[in-house]
């Protein structure tokens, strides 16, 4: 398979501005305005161009696309305060009144999976279905063991050298060579300040009480890839799978790690088309 182009925005996405308290946020629309828009939020340090080879297989299936750069990431700077997880949610929703979209597909990447489902929670009746890449779900309570080895992880990033912890987060994130040097690219472009305060909205992302638990009624795709070891992302499955989520489907993307839509795009494409083929239009 072909690598992807990750250092150019997708030739098909238009891009358009929303104008946000402490941030300006830039956005990518392609596709009918009439067609069920399949809205994408990139991970912690990531931009919009993490979707490339999402963009074209949904096109091509009659989707509307949107994708974003999040306050503090690509093209979205500079913000001027430490955003939380809150802050991330509005500024998706805005997105979502200032296109016109009443409802639309959720699909998140890490952290941007937490947006969007905290995007649901806040505002159920706005998301058709949910799509997951490499996340936790927020309604089950991170251990308290586990909240302090997050909270003590940006001390630690503070102190780690720079240059090690590209490369390391890089090849962590990623196996497939394009999506490794994307990964190193976004990183660089960010620098150490920029990544510790995105650092410290993952953190607000997830919480030792838990946050409310997502419709019963939603289409859920929860993927991850074989090789992840982000965080608690495979260890929490088994409890992901006990939740009252009947309309939840699992896949695990073989050949992939964290950034799995990138690792294996042509598993994560099929299987993300087969679910969406199965939903009624929004």
């Amino acid at each position: 398979m072909p690598e992807t182009d990750y250092t150019i925005t997708h030739p098909a996405l238009r891009p358009f501005l929303v104008t946000r308290p402490g941030c300006e946020i830039h956005g990518w629309d392609a596709g009918p305005t009439t067609a069920t828009t399949v809205i994408m939020h990139h991970g912690a340090t990531a931009d919009h161009r993490m979707f490339n080879a999402q963009v074209e297989p949904l096109l091509r299936a009659g989707f509307r696309v949107l994708t974003i750069d999040g306050r503090g990431h690509g093209q979205s700077r500079p913000m001027l305060s430490t955003p939380t997880i809150d802050d991330y949610v509005s500024d998706y929703l805005a997105i979502l009144d200032d296109r016109s979209i009443e409802r639309a597909v959720y699909l998140g990447q890490s952290l941007g999976a937490y947006v969007a489902q905290h995007a649901v929670t806040r505002a159920p009746e706005r998301c058709l279905a949910l799509v997951v890449v490499g996340s936790t779900l927020i309604s089950i309570p991170v251990s308290r063991v586990d909240s302090i080895g997050l909270r003590a992880s940006i001390t630690a990033f503070r102190l780690w050298p720079w240059t090690h912890l590209t490369r390391l987060t890089s090849t962590s994130t990623a196996r497939q060579s394009d999506a490794r040097a994307y990964m190193a690219e976004c990183l660089n472009s960010l620098g150490k300040h920029e990544f510790l305060r995105i650092w410290h909205a993952v953190n607000t992302a997830v919480s030792t009480a838990g946050f409310p638990a997502l419709p019963p009624e939603l289409a859920i795709l929860w993927t991850h890839g074989d090789h992840d070891r982000a965080g608690n992302i495979v260890r929490d499955i088994p409890a992901i799978l006990e939740q009252d989520l009947p309309k939840l489907e699992y896949h695990v993307i073989p050949h992939a790690r964290h950034n799995a839509n990138q690792d294996n795009p042509g598993d994560f494409n099929a299987r993300l088309l087969t679910f969406l083929s199965g939903l009624p239009s929004a």
